[in-house]
């Protein structure tokens, strides 16, 4: 049942008339005389009886108007409980490739500076992240930059880092020394799946210049692709972040920047959500712990979209 057919029937109680009400309602006699009488239908019985002077509420309209205002009440307060919790839950979509570089930092400095926020992290590759957010999942997301922003979001660039070569530790690549694309030439890759933004763009790079693709194993698992690049029996390209000052990659594995071969970050938000608090603080501390990580040289070859951005932060 509609409230605001409660609504509409105890103007009427209150003004005991139904052309009264309407103008008080800003609606038209016969727009309120079918919405009492739809309200009568659903309760399946005779709440008002017409007189000269207007309307007399029935024994089961004097019900309804004695029952009907508290329960309203309970109605609205429910609403605005729903809404502040509401306000208060934040879910976030990030790349497996973040985890160390930043999503820990930002979950550590959510909880310390934001403790009722209720925090909801999903991990995955972006092709599963914007199915995520075409369903309305996510509030805030990062994946890879595109011109055209997801439906219901809002996209603002981040940050743009290198895309790196892994393979085994004797390959005798290094951080320090980018390699051409044509490295990549029939090598044997571990890479996600289609329709996955770096593996498109890998293959798309190699075929414009003539050269093999050869993807040995559909890998949408970063940890998984970069263990098979260690035991060497595939090497993987992943963004530099998931490797650079990684402890967990730093000694097991060799890798080098690709020449020329870049991806840009973003950060979506709902705006279905840019209301909340929780979205609000979320995009704020978002930004501030990207830069904070890009500008201590942690992350090697990144840089910031828009420095004037991020000091404003």
């Amino acid at each position: 049942m509609d409230s605001k057919l409660i609504d509409y029937f105890l103007r009427v109680a209150e003004l005991g008339s139904i052309n009264k009400a309407a103008v008080d309602l800003r609606l038209s006699q016969p727009a309120l005389s079918r919405h009492i009488a739809v309200l009568e239908h659903e309760l399946r019985a005779k709440l008002f009886i017409r007189n000269q002077g207007g309307v007399q509420l029935t024994d089961a309209g004097n019900l309804l108007r004695e029952r009907a205002r508290p329960i309203l009440r309970q109605l609205s307060n429910l609403i605005e409980q729903v809404g502040d919790r509401a306000a208060g839950q934040l879910s976030v979509g990030v790349p497996p490739s973040w985890q160390y570089l930043f999503t820990s930092r930002f979950v550590e400095k959510l909880i310390e500076r934001y403790p009722n926020i209720a925090l909801r992290v999903h991990e995955g590759v972006s092709h599963v992240l914007r199915e995520d957010m075409h369903a309305g999942m996510l509030d805030l997301a990062i994946v890879p930059f595109e011109a055209a922003s997801p439906n219901g979001y809002v996209n603002n660039a981040l940050v743009r880092e290198p895309l790196v070569l892994v393979s085994h530790k004797d390959a005798e690549l290094r951080p320090e020394k980018s390699v051409p694309l044509a490295r990549l030439d029939k090598l044997k890759l571990a890479l996600p799946g289609k329709p996955n933004v770096i593996r498109a763009h890998i293959e798309n790079s190699l075929a414009r210049k003539g050269l093999g693709f050869n993807n040995a194993f559909e890998v949408d698992a970063v940890n998984l692709s970069m263990d098979l690049a260690r035991k060497g029996l595939s090497d993987t390209v992943t963004p530099c972040c998931a490797v650079s000052g990684n402890p967990q990659w730093e000694d097991s594995v060799s890798w080098s920047p690709i020449r020329g071969m870049f991806i840009t970050w973003a950060l979506c938000e709902n705006t279905a959500r840019s209301h909340s608090p929780a979205v609000g603080e979320g995009r704020r501390l978002i930004t501030q712990v990207v830069a904070e990580v890009v500008q201590s040289g942690t992350w090697l070859g990144a840089d910031l979209f828009s420095q004037t951005e991020w000091a404003a932060v």
